[in-house]
């Protein structure tokens, strides 16, 4: 497994989905061992859950580099007569290193590559974060982006790409957009949701009122959540600006958890509006705690502006039995059906009269809460746990193994 990034240089959604997906795997018999970038510390090389995780000195911490690609093609020789490896799985082009070398092909090994997002994802971001049109420094940041972008997926990504033998789109939505953007036939996609740790992230009332206690929240005061990393493009900016409207319906406290580079232009967004004592900034948790965290909230709100797979976030909220109120962007509309939306709520990018109207009705319905947040665990533990994630995952090895094993044949005959 190639990945930039892993959860002991940060907390985020994609190092979280490969950790969990390795472990997974490890548990199911397999031996698996990540290349990554380097660590800050220096070290090496760590065991984490029975899964063997090598990471590059030298290389800038959960970052691209030509220095991190050739590097971790070093690392893959070096182990591969030791540990024999028979499966590459690039996440995002993690793996590229290996392409640029033909390493698959000397080793015979199948080349999965899983995307977390497109080039097109990112822009559409950037749009509606930078208000490209109002905002001349937005305007230039845009066009500089697209350039980039634009080089980038004609010099690396489309390459890499198409050399993969299959192409996992995590969710209903991608499907399509890998086809059109990457010329993929669709027999080279497979399909397999991004799970989550349904046992961790379950209903349970007894560390919420632990937490209430330990933030001193009033009982009787309603709980919004935002979790996500604190960048624009998350929308949290949202939740805090519909906050004087739900003041004036409810006592309401609003619990932010993450860190990032935004967070200080929040913290003087709540004072501007007089909200500060409505919002707590808890900062950045281990997932245990987050756990804890989805119990203690009433609603679960992700107003994100960011165009991209859906985040893992939303599934945790719902696997705990919470009513969530999401952005319908991206592959959020995997996770909530937008037709019936009876296992959360899907609202418009951006739309904050929305989300100040659907947090009230949820606040003010507790049927209605209980009615979503139950749909919201069913779903989730059926179709969106790990377990489901890493037996798709090995459906996909071994028909990748097999075609791969075929077409050596082909040749050699």
């Amino acid at each position: 497994m190639f990945s930039r990034i892993m959860p002991t240089h940060s907390p985020g959604g994609m190092q979280d989905h490969v950790q969990a997906l390795s472990a997974g795997l490890v548990r199911k018999g397999h031996a698996v061992t990540v290349i990554t970038s380097g660590r800050s510390d220096g070290m090496d090389r760590e065991v984490i859950d029975g899964v063997e995780i090598h990471f590059i000195k030298g290389t800038a911490v959960g970052r691209y580099s030509s220095r991190y690609w050739s590097a971790a093609a070093d690392r893959f020789q070096q182990l591969q007569p030791a540990e024999n490896f028979q499966m590459v799985h690039s996440q995002s082009v993690g793996a590229y290193g290996i392409y640029k070398r033909g390493l698959c092909d000397r080793y015979h090994l199948p080349l999965i590559t899983t995307l977390h997002g497109t080039h097109s994802d990112v822009l559409t971001t950037s749009w509606h974060t930078d208000v490209a049109l109002t905002n001349p420094r937005g305007t230039v940041r845009f066009g500089a982006l697209t350039l980039d972008l634009l080089f980038r997926y004609l010099y690396r990504d489309l390459r890499f790409i198409r050399a993969s033998d299959v192409v996992i789109a995590t969710s209903d939505a991608d499907v399509g957009k890998y086809k059109r953007l990457y010329r993929l036939s669709e027999d080279r996609i497979r399909k397999v949701y991004n799970g989550i740790d349904t046992e961790l992230f379950r209903p349970e009332s007894g560390s919420a009122s632990v937490l209430r206690r330990r933030l001193g929240i009033a009982d009787g005061t309603k709980i919004v959540l935002a979790l996500a990393r604190l960048e624009k493009d998350k929308g949290v900016q949202n939740a805090i600006s519909v906050l004087p409207r739900l003041l004036k319906n409810e006592l309401v406290q609003l619990v932010v958890v993450g860190d990032g580079d935004y967070r200080s232009a929040l913290e003087v967004q709540a004072r501007a509006l007089q909200v500060q004592d409505h919002v707590c900034f808890v900062g950045a948790q281990p997932l245990a705690e987050c756990a804890a965290y989805f119990n203690l909230c009433d609603v679960f709100v992700d107003p994100t502006l960011r165009t991209d797979g859906y985040d893992l976030t939303i599934a945790e909220a719902m696997a705990c039995g919470k009513p969530v109120i999401v952005s319908d962007v991206g592959a959020n509309s995997t996770l909530i059906d937008a037709v019936s939306q009876k296992d959360g709520i899907l609202i418009p990018r951006g739309d904050n009269d929305a989300l100040a109207r659907e947090v009230l009705r949820v606040l003010g319905d507790a049927p209605l809460a209980a009615e979503l947040g139950a749909e919201a665990r069913a779903k989730i533990a059926a179709r969106f746990s790990i377990t489901a994630m890493v037996q798709g995952m090995e459906r996909v090895y071994a028909e990748a193994a097999a075609l791969k094993k075929g077409s050596a044949g082909s040749r050699l005959n």
